[in-house]
Order: structure tokens, then C-alpha cells, then sequence
């Protein structure tokens, strides 16, 4: 047990280390484990053949005390009404989440996977903010013993929720929408050694209503990569990519002519590790080259292109069989619409720990941090917006029967910036009760 608890302590020094020393940040966004992976930990008692089947249902009461992430701020320049936009409420919410999955085995392979799942959300006091969101997943991992390697995943959301979307648009506002995100490689694994890739990724988004039509774009993306084995797991690659966001959807004065449609170029290196040892994931930093299709937005400002370094790092220590540390580190350019020149740099970083409980109890503990560094005067300091976000939650777990668990958890919410009508502070207190056969 001492031995335990000095690995853990280590790695906590450690990763601490590196989140002092990075400029990071996550956004407030659903924080939910995919229903997938849950039904996978907990499900798998319908076989038929190498199918494996696993119903999964949730119930979960949720206390939200800012369902509408608002400040009660009202008069300002922006809103002379003094028209309160998004109020201070607080609201219980029931949550209903069924979902299935469909797994076949490919032994020594790969597997192949479908699966759905939703959730329907019903709030006690505020029924006209009632939402739900309903997504499929598509996924195969093949690996032939030649060589061929072969990963295709497909994700179809449609949602009527107040969680935005990447970029933070209408967050706390319900709003109808549609994603699909699409991601395929097909390479070759020359003697357990080496390793060649091409990759396609393709994600579009599009709103219902006709206002949020800034928010309709679709991203092409294509990559090449190579990779070569410097540890008995751990690969060594360097990657590229090429791709375009076509803002398709038009309204007002804006048109293909001024919109904020762009191309990118981006490289990326790091390290990858196999599963099944103590460290998994990627270590993934690289730069990108952002450049804007047309020169100016329909207000008459000048786009401006943009090169930074970005990453996409997810790492996992596993000290020991019941504990493990994740480490996320993320930075990405966002434009914000197509209706104007403004983007931001958003920078993430987050640090979870999972760890397993006598008596059939286990823990998670994380805390996450963002900046979101604007590139346009929008504030009433008379510059640039920067929104600081904060996001920390505990969940503790308890296994009543090996298809049936049982959750209580926390989660705290912030978002600081120097736009006043921009911050919120958002608690929740969730209980939740889970079954997969």
C-alpha cells in the first residue's frame, strides 16, 4: 500500500509540473464518458457468435445552478434595452439515457462496432428549455498479420441542447443541430517496425434555424504519416495534413465572397504508445498555418492569417492496476462564424485521475483549465476578448452488481473574461443510476 501511494504521489508531482509550466485550457462542454465505453466496462452477456450485444439504460437527477450559464448582466453598450440575455436560474433535470451496442470481434485483428445512444433531458420548473441529443457511432480497427492496417470511425450527433459547439457558440441556449464527424486511415506495418499512413477526415455541422446559419461549415482534411518503432511499444511519427472549412450557408450580407472560409497546413511529431502497458495515448505537439480564402469580412475588417503551434496530446499512466493519471493538452485556431473576421486561440489543459475503491467503489478526481485568446476588439476594455475557463468535478462510483452502478458527483464551472457579459459560474450535483446487460 505504501508502494502505492508513493507512485501516485510521484506522478501527481510530475503532472502538476507539467500543468504549472503549459498555457492550456478546456472549454466548459459535456463532460459525460461515452455511453460505449460505459456499456463495454459493464455489459457483454449476449453472445452470438463473435457479436457481442449490450443494452444500456441511465437515470440520472441532475441540481444545475446556472442552467442558462448567465450573470443577470444587462445595460451595456451591446444591449441598451438593459434586456437581461441570458438570466441566473436555477433548475432540477431529469435525465433518461438508453443506448445499445453491437461489438464483433475480429480475433487478433481488430473489431468492428456500432452503437447508439441518447439522452432526453426534462427540467422540473423550466419545461420550454426540455432538450435531448442523440448520437451513432460506426467504427472499424483492423489490422491484417501482412501488414495492411485499416481504422474508419463515424459519428452522426443530432442535438437540441444548450452545450454549443466547439467554438462556444449559443452556449446556454438550446439550439437545433446536426454533426457528423468522419475519420479513416488505411496504411501498412512493414515488419513491426515502420509504419505508413494516409488519412481522410471529414466533419460538417449544420444549425436548424436560419440566424445560426453562421455556424454551417464542413471541414475536408487530408494527411500523410509515418511512424517507426523506438521502444518495444512506444512509435515515434511525424505527420501532415492539408485542409479546408467551407462556411456553406449564407445570410444577410454575408457570401462566399466575405465569409470566413480557410485552408490549413499543419505538422505535427510525437510519440505513440501501444495499449497494455503503463503508458498509453499520444504525446502530439505541432504548428499550423491558417490563411483565410477572402480578404475582407462583410463589416469591411481585414482577415488576418494566422500561424501557431497546436497540439492534440492524451496520455495515460497506470502506476498500478487500479490507478490512472490522464493528461490532456490541446491547442487549436477557431474562427467563430462566417460572418466575421474574429477567431481565437484556444488553449487546453486537463489532468484526471481514476482509482478503483475497496468494496467495489472507485473514484474519478479532474480539474481542467482554458484560455481563449480572441483576436478582435470585443470587449469594453477596448481589447482583445480573453475568457479564462475553469472546470473541476469528483465522481464516486459503487458497483451494486457486476451490470448495475451507481453514481454521485460534482462539477464546478467558470468562465472569467474581460467581456463582463461573458462570465458565469456553474455548479452541479449529479446522482445517477446505470444498468448494462
Amino acid at each position: 500500500m505504501k508502494k502505492i501511494l508513493v507512485n501516485v504521489a510521484m506522478v501527481a508531482i510530475v503532472f502538476s509540473f507539467l500543468c504549472a509550466q503549459a498555457t492550456a485550457a478546456v472549454i466548459w462542454r459535456e463532460g459525460a464518458v461515452p455511453v460505449e465505453a460505459e456499456m463495454a466496462g459493464q455489459g457483454g452477456r449476449i453472445h452470438i457468435g463473435k457479436l457481442k450485444i449490450i443494452p444500456s439504460v441511465a437515470v440520472q437527477g441532475v441540481y444545475d445552478s446556472n442552467i442558462f450559464l448567465g450573470n443577470d448582466f444587462t445595460k451595456n453598450q451591446v444591449n441598451p434595452q438593459g434586456i437581461v440575455l441570458k438570466p441566473i436560474k436555477s433548475d432540477y433535470i431529469l435525465h433518461t439515457m438508453p443506448g445499445v451496442l453491437f461489438d464483433f470481434s475480429l480475433p487478433d485483428r481488430g473489431s468492428v462496432k456500432l452503437a447508439y445512444e441518447g439522452d432526453w433531458a426534462f427540467y422540473r420548473y423550466t419545461t420550454a428549455n426540455n432538450w435531448n441529443k442523440q448520437r451513432g457511432l460506426f467504427s472499424v480497427d483492423y489490422q491484417a498479420p501482412a501488414g495492411l492496417i485499416l481504422g474508419i470511425s463515424n459519428i452522426f450527433s443530432k442535438a437540441n441542447d444548450p452545450y454549443g459547439d466547439a467554438s462556444q457558440y449559443g452556449l446556454g441556449l438550446t439550439k437545433k443541430r446536426w454533426n457528423n464527424d468522419f475519420t479513416g486511415k488505411i496504411g501498412w506495418d512493414f515488419f513491426n517496425r515502420f509504419k505508413a499512413l494516409a488519412y481522410y477526415n471529414y466533419y460538417k455541422q449544420k444549425y436548424k434555424d436560419e440566424r445560426d446559419y453562421t455556424q454551417n461549415w464542413a471541414d475536408n482534411e487530408f494527411g500523410l504519416g509515418f511512424e517507426m518503432k523506438v521502444l518495444p511499444k512506444t512509435w515515434a511519427f511525424v505527420r501532415y495534413h492539408y485542409g479546408t472549412q467551407d462556411f456553406y450557408d449564407h445570410r444577410g450580407n454575408t457570401t462566399g465572397n466575405n465569409n470566413a472560409s480557410n485552408k490549413w497546413n499543419r505538422g505535427n511529431i510525437g510519440l505513440a504508445w501501444d495499449g497494455g502497458g503503463k503508458i498509453g495515448g499520444e504525446l502530439n505537439f505541432g504548428y499550423e498555418w491558417l490563411k483565410f480564402d477572402n480578404n475582407i469580412d462583410p463589416q469591411g475588417n481585414k482577415y488576418n492569417d494566422k500561424n501557431t503551434w497546436i497540439a492534440a496530446t492524451s496520455m495515460n499512466y497506470s502506476p498500478t492496476a487500479t490507478t490512472t493519471l490522464t493528461l490532456n493538452i490541446a491547442r487549436a485556431i477557431r474562427p467563430t462564424g462566417a460572418d466575421k473576421q474574429e477567431y481565437y486561440e484556444d488553449t487546453q489543459i486537463g489532468i484526471n485521475l481514476n482509482q478503483d475503491l475497496p468494496y467495489k467503489f472507485s473514484t474519478t478526481i479532474g480539474f481542467a483549465y482554458s484560455r481563449n485568446a480572441y483576436n478582435t476588439n470585443a470587449t469594453f476594455l477596448n481589447e482583445d476578448r480573453t475568457d479564462n475557463n475553469f472546470n473541476g468535478n469528483v465522481n464516486v462510483k459503487y458497483m451494486i452488481q457486476s451490470w448495475l452502478s451507481a453514481d454521485a458527483g460534482y462539477r464546478y464551472m467558470r468562465k472569467d473574461s474581460n467581456s463582463i457579459d461573458q462570465e458565469f459560474t456553474d455548479q452541479q450535483v449529479m446522482v445517477m443510476l446505470r444498468a448494462s446487460y
